[in-house]
């Protein structure tokens, strides 16, 4: 068991144990401080935005124009939130399509999308794998919350120290003793946590991406 506790300590902030006591009597049972929910929604690694490009772009249940139509997001400069990019059926001599999760879920052309290059830079290969990392717990019953504030409700409670969490991306919530990084815990279930009790070494740790 120490062999264990040595492994999962080494790239821990030295000041993170002492205090863990501290930590858990005021973050873990405060809920004074509040911040905004995080938006989240699928797995959201590497998630970006992008405009329209023209007043109406039709959202299709594949990637091609010949699908059906999900719905049309109309405007000119409208954001839609964009997952991922794939080919499939050309459209205006572009075979680059996006899939989107707002304001529809579904597949829109590269053509229809205000972006100086296709795939815009940034955004990931539907077909890439998900992003994942896995951390250990600083603290005992580490809870993992609804939403990046500290007032949020509990969804679940940890083991013991070096309870082991797998995160997908990170936001920024409620401070914890000046640290506002949490993480979209994935397992064992989905919320989030504060970095501030995981050991990361350093928030945002290294690698991991923005919600």
């Amino acid at each position: 068991m120490i062999g264990a506790l040595h492994s999962w300590r080494r790239s821990a902030r030295p000041a993170a144990i002492a205090v863990s006591a501290a930590v858990a009597a005021v973050v873990l049972a405060s809920s004074a401080a509040a911040a905004t929910p995080a938006r989240h929604h699928r797995h959201q690694a590497g998630d970006h935005s992008l405009s329209t490009l023209f007043s109406s772009v039709r959202v299709f249940n594949s990637a091609s124009d010949r699908g059906a139509v999900r719905g049309k997001v109309t405007g000119h400069g409208t954001r839609v939130n964009v997952l991922c990019w794939t080919t499939g059926a050309f459209y205006k001599d572009t075979p680059i399509w996006y899939e989107i999760s707002s304001p529809f879920s579904g597949y829109v052309s590269a053509f229809s999308m205000m972006a100086h290059y296709s795939p815009a830079v940034g955004v990931p290969h539907c077909l890439s794998p998900r992003f994942r990392e896995q951390f250990n717990a600083l603290e005992a019953n580490l809870r993992i919350r609804k939403s990046a504030a500290i007032s949020a409700s509990v969804l679940r409670r940890l083991g013991g120290i070096g309870s082991k969490i797998k995160i997908d991306c990170y936001v920024k919530g409620t401070p914890v003793f000046q640290d506002p990084v949490w993480y979209h815990a994935v397992a064992p279930m989905s919320g989030y946590v504060t970095g501030r009790l995981l050991n990361t070494g350093g928030d945002p740790a290294p690698g991991v991406p923005r919600c």
